[in-house]
């Protein structure tokens, strides 16, 4: 033992001399204005929906007992899968424990025969290590430059892969910048290719009833298959991979971490059945939080910020050094606004920001605090 901590404590030692060593931070909700949760529709702090997922989640057993393919397949699993795949109007879903662990499984269960991934190059580390996780040669993975339809079409051209396999994101949780949804998927078409869209920053905040971001733009789900992460808007955890109903059974057969894992909590399973319902009523709330987000954009234009491609509810306050990026953090939490510094290696080097996650739980009050304190900040770093 003593062997490996003086090794890992080089290596902390390491972390800390490039201002990249990480801590637990408890949650305080008396310590300020809260941009550093994913919760964008603002349901953990409903009342309402708390009760009503609480009673939902009432007749089921806290654990499922065993992986689902064992003893542990409770009749909520079925479904919850059946009423999100009718939401995001998809043939069929398949409920996976998290996010990370459906990117992993699908990209390691579509590594068949001579397939090829077209990865943005921006893409969440789930999916790379589910590209890892395939063993694929290093001819089989092709990055295109982020967003860039260009380079993606160049290297599509070039391939005679069987299977083409293009993997995005629909927002970018680091730039807050959402892709061409519907420019990709009739690429993809044109190539015969599959799209895959992971859609975790975006579900419940965008679409008529919350459906993401594809559905926004009207790309039809039997053009792509989507990851849909349930930790953020759906305030919950756990994930659903959506598309055919050979890929839901192909998945039930080879996903390791379907198929080798305790099932979810039938609990959350549940409770996310109430997410469903409650997403699908919560319009005026979405135009109501879609009209702050486009104030604060314009805020933060204005104080001469480089906010890079942001559009959306999250946007980074991009300042280089990561030790601005710290100063910036403790400027705002001196003064009520929490917002974290996000550093190498999570963003590229030089890169070092200030990212702010709005969420439809702000009031007007808020959005003003939030406007004065950024402009004390503008003051200080730009003048």
């Amino acid at each position: 033992m003593k062997k490996l901590a003086d090794l890992i404590q080089v290596r902390l030692a390491k972390l800390d001399a490039l201002h990249r060593r990480r801590r637990l931070r408890p949650v305080d909700p008396d310590s300020g204005i809260d941009l550093t949760h994913n919760d964008y529709m603002g349901l953990r702090e409903d009342p309402g929906f708390q009760a009503r997922a609480r009673a939902a989640a009432a007749p089921w057993p806290t654990g499922s007992g065993a992986s689902r393919l064992l003893g542990g397949e409770h009749p909520i699993y079925a479904e919850v899968e059946e009423a999100f795949a009718a939401w995001k109007g998809a043939a069929s879903s398949l409920f996976f424990t998290s996010g990370y662990a459906a990117n992993e499984a699908l990209m390691s269960a579509l590594h068949l025969g001579d397939a090829v991934y077209f990865s943005d190059e921006w893409n969440h580390a789930s999916l790379i290590d589910g590209m890892r996780l395939a063993r694929l040669k290093p001819e089989q993975k092709q990055i295109f430059r982020h967003n860039d339809l260009g380079h993606l079409e160049s290297l599509l051209q070039k391939s005679t892969a069987q299977l083409k396999l293009v993997v995005v994101e629909s927002l970018y949780s680091m730039d807050g910048d959402l892709c061409p949804a519907r420019e990709l998927s009739a690429l993809a078409q044109r190539y015969e290719a599959v799209l895959i869209v992971d859609e975790a920053h975006a579900l419940g905040v965008y679409g008529p009833e919350g459906e993401g971001w594809m559905a926004a733009q009207g790309v039809d789900h039997s053009h792509y298959i989507s990851v849909n992460p349930c930790g953020k808007a759906m305030a919950g955890s756990g994930a659903f991979i959506c598309g055919p109903a050979w890929l839901r059974d192909h998945l039930i057969n080879t996903a390791r971490s379907f198929v080798f894992t305790t099932g979810a909590s039938p609990w959350l399973a549940a409770a996310l059945q109430e997410s469903i319902r409650t997403m699908k009523g919560l319009t005026s709330e979405r135009e109501a939080f879609a009209a702050r987000v486009e104030r604060l954009h314009r805020h933060i234009e204005a104080l001469g910020f480089n906010k890079g491609g942001s559009v959306s509810h999250i946007i980074p306050i991009i300042l280089g050094p990561e030790s601005a990026a710290l100063a910036a953090e403790n400027f705002c939490a001196e003064r009520g606004v929490l917002a974290r510094a996000i550093r190498p290696p999570t963003v590229p080097e030089g890169s070092g920001r200030l990212r702010l996650s709005l969420h439809a739980g702000l009031s007007d009050a808020d959005e003003e605090r939030i406007k004065e304190v950024l402009t004390e900040l503008a003051q200080r770093i730009i003048a």
